[in-house]
């Protein structure tokens, strides 16, 4: 019997780069939270052998995909034979730094650790996500977070506001190989923007946007067309594309994604209220 269970994206309230290691992986701190736009994960297990079915496709075989290489990475460790069959629906643009492939390999882990019986703590689940990707731990820690590190080091985060949000992707990706090696040893050295100025009482704040801008001025334009229909600040999420915009009101963000919509068909727009408690044990019916 499969089980269903939904993936939700991130935003980066503030990420700042401190740093960098000597082999190349940048240091940072950064504010994360959970977005109501969904991945779809069905999950159910098999005698043995895994198999990936994902609509629409994301990577160029099954193989590649966050989840197919969590569940396999999951099985090879725990040394089990038992597999699994996933299904992906893919909602949450790709290329869009609101972690959805993060979120997906992340709750694959949490369902068939469950499933196949290993009863792994998060902590072990965690150190297997940071293998495949860095924002993967903080998908498995269940709540709204302070990250450091390279993402593996993870911090309450229990005055973390809830903000009503219209997230835009702009119709197109970015790779975040190409924006992190666009930041040079001097913006890290001379602190990129700080001492920005607060709004409705936080500091929004990422260091990456720059580069992204400068990779993609279409965010840029996004952030003008939040800010001219209310917004009280923009800022780009993760690695970008996707930018979001902070709105007082539900009724005012909804008027705003809707206008956006319809000036820019092609593009994709959710609004929505972040939350901080991930969805996955409330989705969670054992026996069902």
């Amino acid at each position: 019997m499969m089980r269903r269970f939904s993936a939700p994206a991130k935003v980066n309230l503030y990420l700042r780069i401190v740093g960098r290691r000597g082999d190349g992986y940048h240091l940072l701190e950064s504010g994360m939270t959970f977005f109501p736009w969904f991945d779809h994960l069905e999950v159910g297990c098999v005698g043995e052998g895994i198999t990936l079915f994902c609509q629409p496709e994301v990577t160029v075989s099954s193989e590649d995909n966050l989840v197919y290489r969590a569940a396999r990475l999951l099985q090879r460790k725990a040394g089990i034979v038992q597999g699994a069959q996933l299904r992906l629906t893919k909602v949450i643009p790709h290329g869009a730094g609101l972690g959805g492939g993060s979120s997906d390999a992340a709750t694959a882990l949490l369902a068939l650790n469950r499933l196949w019986g290993l009863d792994w703590p998060v902590w072990k689940l965690c150190e297997l996500g940071l293998e495949l990707g860095a924002d993967i731990p903080f998908f498995l820690g269940g709540g709204s977070a302070r990250v450091g590190g390279v993402g593996d080091v993870l911090a309450p985060y229990p005055e973390c506001p809830q903000l009503e949000l219209v997230v835009v992707y702009p119709d197109l990706a970015l790779a975040t190989a190409s924006v992190y090696r666009g930041v040079t040893p001097q913006m890290i050295a001379t602190g990129f923007q700080r001492g920005l100025e607060p709004v409705q009482g936080w500091v929004f704040q990422n260091d990456l946007e720059q580069v992204a801008r400068g990779l993609t001025p279409v965010i840029g334009t996004v952030c003008m067309m939040l800010r001219d229909l209310g917004a009280s600040v923009t800022l780009m999420s993760g690695s970008g594309s996707a930018v979001f915009g902070v709105f007082d009101h539900a009724a005012q963000a909804l008027r705003a994604g809707q206008a956006i919509a319809g000036e820019q068909p092609s593009w994709k727009i959710q609004q929505g209220r972040t939350f901080n408690v991930h969805p996955f044990d409330l989705e969670w019916q054992p026996g069902i």
